[in-house]
């Protein structure tokens, strides 16, 4: 039986899965449920006697029961009305130890206002939850709060406060060695392997170790992610060959059930990699593929990299009014959370633009691109832009 079946209405598929790995306690409701749909009684699956219901108990399960639902309730939408609830969850006196309820609810707490575009304030929440945690009694609950803390802020568009916090879990995930460190290792890799990458120190983070991964299937929108950003290093250091095998490689792996951002990122920039190597048909097939995906699928999100890869195959049949639209089009995307992206974007369609002859709005989204870039800390791809905008402005002299 999957989870799914197991989940039924009354639950989420989630929530059986960290039962299954002890990571919750199901409450009596939950295992009546799981027996009755097993065929079991259910002293079978609470290992054979029915645990007496202290108070402690009772209040344990009681705020564990909270927190999924007010998880369910941000899932539903309702990401204002969960904050109340994780918060006041997160305000109570602790049932047991730091790295349980009160943990899971200053985490949620930080990620909704990091997609509320509060992410000052679910920075605190994480720091001041970091410095509750010694790093030996501690260890798995501060290295979540750090990868936390550095994916908040590299998507805030903060990649060097990031890095810094991404490398300090890196380092505290080596040391640990604890049970189950390999997965959070997979996770404090991509986060690090991307802020390094946008702080224009790529190689500051560490080769993926074969030994100790966690089982193929397991965490692929991670594991994409680092492969995503190794390729584009390798790609701007000139190993085109090597760069374009490893983005076709990650765009096989990848389904949009990763995170559709993630996808269409992968694809996009795959497709810009054909392109610059003269192969159009496979670029157009895979852009074209790709939109009709994010209509179909009414993402929330703005397909960024495969508009970018439309307005490069734009230009390279020569159609220079609408490598103009859509390079207006991604200029007037907010300037809020990842920047660092759109900057990149508009350097693609600041070049194509510069190929058509159009050194005018090249330029500009060359200068609006290094403006982004150093507002997002990522100083060295900001320095790029502005020497491509220089080269274009001499040319033009």
């Amino acid at each position: 039986m999957t989870q799914h079946e197991l989940a039924g209405a009354e639950m989420s598929a989630s929530y059986i899965s960290l039962v299954e790995r002890g990571k919750r306690i199901p409450s009596g409701r939950a295992l009546k449920i799981l027996a009755e749909r097993l065929g079991v009684g259910v002293t079978e699956i609470s290992d054979g006697t029915e645990p007496a219901e202290s108070p402690g108990r009772v209040r344990r399960l009681d705020l564990v029961g909270r927190l999924v639902a007010a998880r369910r309730q941000w899932e539903g939408g309702d990401a204002e009305g969960a904050l109340r609830e994780f918060r006041a969850l997160a305000g109570g006196e602790p049932s047991g130890p730091p790295d349980d309820v009160n943990t899971e609810a200053q985490l949620a707490i930080a990620e909704i206002l990091g997609s509320l575009g509060r992410a000052d304030e679910g920075a605190e929440v994480l720091l001041r939850m970091l410095d509750g945690l010694a790093p030996a009694a501690y260890a798995e609950a501060r290295l979540r709060a750090l990868i936390a803390l550095a994916d908040l802020l590299e998507s805030a568009g903060r990649v060097q406060d990031g890095l810094r916090h991404a490398l300090t879990g890196s380092l505290e995930a080596a040391a640990a060695r604890a049970p189950g460190s390999a997965f959070h290792s997979v996770l404090v890799l991509d986060v690090l392997t991307r802020c390094a990458y946008w702080s224009g120190c790529a190689h500051w983070a560490p080769e993926p170790a074969e030994a100790g991964r966690p089982a193929d299937g397991v965490l692929p929108g991670p594991r994409a992610g680092i492969a995503l950003h190794r390729a584009l290093d390798l790609w701007d250091r000139g190993e085109a060959d090597r760069a374009a095998a490893l983005l076709a490689e990650t765009a096989r792996r990848v389904t949009p059930a990763a995170g559709f951002r993630l996808w269409e990122t992968v694809n996009g920039r795959h497709a810009l990699v054909l392109l610059a190597r003269g192969e159009r048909a496979a670029a157009r097939s895979i852009v074209e593929r790709g939109l009709v995906v994010a209509s179909v699928a009414q993402e929330a999100d703005f397909p960024l990299w495969l508009t970018t890869a439309e307005a490069v195959c734009a230009e390279a049949a020569g159609d220079r009014e609408r490598v103009a639209a859509l390079g207006a089009q991604v200029a007037a995307l907010p300037d809020t959370g990842r920047c660092h992206e759109k900057a990149a974007a508009l350097s693609e369609i600041a070049a194509a633009c510069a190929r058509l002859g159009d050194r005018e709005r090249a330029a500009g989204h060359f200068r609006y691109s290094a403006d982004l870039f150093r507002r997002a800390q990522a100083y060295r791809h900001a320095d790029r832009a502005r020497e491509r905008l220089t080269g274009l402005l001499e040319k033009r002299d």
